[in-house]
This record gives C-alpha cells, sequence and structure tokens, in this order.
C-alpha cells in the first residue's frame, strides 16, 4: 500500500515517552538468544523475553499468527513466559520484516518497537547499511554464523526434506510442490559465496569449519565478517532512533514501506 494513498500513514516518527528504567517485553526469534542474552545482563531496563522457534520463518504466515497471538497473550496477561507486571513500556519485536511475516502485527495497549531491517542479517551485522553494502559487494550471498550451526540450520538436504512436507501440508497438489521446489532448488544454484558472520557473544570453532567444508563442498568462497551487536543493544537499551527503528503506536500496524525505511505503521 502506497504512502501517498493512505491517509492514516503515520507522517511523523511516533515518539515513546521513555523512562528512566523502562519495563520492556522482548519477543524474539530464537537464532538470536545468544547475542540477546549476553546483553540483557548489563541493559539498564528491566527486560522480559521470549523466544520463538527459528523454523516457523519457512511458513511466514504461521509465524505471523503466532507472533500475533503471543502479542495478544502478553496483552491480557495470559501469556505462559511472562512474569507479572502491571504494564510494560512497550514491546520490542526482535525479528526484521522476515517474508512480510510482520506485517499487520499490533497491539491496542502497548507501542511495539522493531529494527527497519529486512531480515535477521541485519541485526547481526549491526547495521543496515552494512548488510546493503555486503549484499551489493558478494552477489549470490549466502548467509551463516554460530546460530545457525548452533540450532542445525545448515543443513542443506534436511532443509530441503523440511520444506517438502511443509508445501505438501500446505497445497496438497504434488505438480504445484515439485514446480515450488524446482524454484527453491534453483535459488540454491545462484549462491556463490558463503558469508560466515562471526559472533560477539561466543566462538565457534566447529561451526565456521563446518561452513567452510560446505563452501568447498558447493564451490562457493568462503568469507568472514566480523559481527556486530551495535544494533540489538540499541534496541534493549532504548536507542530507538527513528532512522533504524519503527515504533508503532496502540491501534496501528506494521506494514511494509517499499523504500529505505522498510517499515512504516498504518491506522487500523
Amino acid at each position: 500500500m502506497s504512502k501517498a494513498g493512505n491517509y492514516n500513514y503515520v507522517n511523523q516518527p511516533f515518539v515513546l515517552q521513555e523512562r528512566i528504567v523502562m519495563n520492556l517485553k522482548v519477543i524474539a526469534c530464537k537464532i538470536l538468544q545468544r547475542e540477546i542474552f549476553s546483553l540483557a545482563w548489563c541493559c539498564k531496563h528491566t527486560l522480559d523475553i521470549s523466544t520463538i522457534r527459528q523454523r516457523y520463518h519457512e511458513t511466514p504466515v504461521k509465524l505471523h499468527d503466532l507472533l500475533q497471538e503471543e502479542i495478544d497473550r502478553v496483552e491480557s496477561g495470559e501469556d505462559s513466559h511472562t512474569n507479572d507486571v502491571e504494564a510494560f513500556d512497550a514491546i520490542l519485536l526482535g525479528y526484521g520484516l522476515c517474508s512480510n511475516a510482520l506485517v499487520g502485527l499490533h497491539s491496542s495497549k502497548y507501542p511495539l518497537v522493531v529494527p527497519r531491517a529486512h531480515d535477521c542479517i541485519t541485526l547481526f551485522m549491526g547495521s543496515k547499511k552494512r548488510y546493503q553494502d555486503c549484499f551489493d559487494t558478494y552477489k549470490g550471498a549466502f548467509f551463516y554464523g554460530p546460530a545457525w550451526t548452533e540450532l542445525g540450520l545448515c543443513q542443506d538436504e534436511e532443509y530441503l526434506d523440511r520444506l517438502y512436507r511443509q508445501y505438501m501440508e500446505q497445497y496438497e497438489d504434488e505438480d504445484t510442490v515439485l514446480y515450488l521446489m524446482e524454484m527453491e532448488k534453483e535459488m540454491l544454484r545462484n549462491y556463490k559465496h558463503a558469508v560466515y558472520i562471526t559472533s560477539t557473544s561466543r566462538q565457534d570453532e566447529a561451526g565456521r569449519e563446518q561452513v567452510k567444508r560446505q563452501a568447498l563442498e558447493k564451490q562457493w568462497d568462503y568469507i568472514e565478517m566480523e559481527g556486530s551487536n551495535r544494533l540489538l543493544r540499541k534496541m534493549l537499551d532504548g536507542e530507538w532512533d527513528p532512522e533504524e527503528f519503527l515504533i508503532v503506536p496502540p491501534g496501528f500496524e506494521i506494514a511494509a514501506s517499499m523504500d529505505e525505511g522498510i517499515l512504516c505503521a498504518l491506522k487500523r
């Protein structure tokens, strides 16, 4: 939806009234758990953190529904992960746009704070500019890191098997599924680089060697880049520069902005 044609678009950044110590709910992808928890212990704000299984990214519609359910439960006080609190100052979403899984997410009670990112690679690199520079330099890059190897996300054959089963469950038509699988395999054939992003929270020599072996088998270039927790730290610390974070007021929802801002807020 274009901004010009929607009169409910938030044209000015929503400013959240910050307190010295805020009470923040964090809902994040499990792939970020080590980075987030390593930052949490020294964060001045009170954080209540829930993480969601990473494999839901393979079915963005399910991920969207699950995230909205989590937000709704936090609002109602029925969330089984969250401590008993009087109220939160905001709900932080440890996600990027992630195949539009965030589009439509909303809260009637709390502001939502989300990084302006297409996916979690931005969050591991520390800024969307650094990610874009890498993307422009290494065309056809497949990204890895300690979190990928820890969660078992580097096995292509296992990934394709899971995807086949999910497509069959969703479409129930063999011809459709085979067509989609061929498209997925074609995308994998177009990759040329294995970019390994190091972690700021842990060393992973075994995972690094695993990625190097896979790159050799696929005849990809192996490239190593230093990771940064800068963006995640700013999110947890409440440093929500509108150039890097979207704050969605209660009664608004997340939308794709189709520009360099990546995300915007629309009135429900």
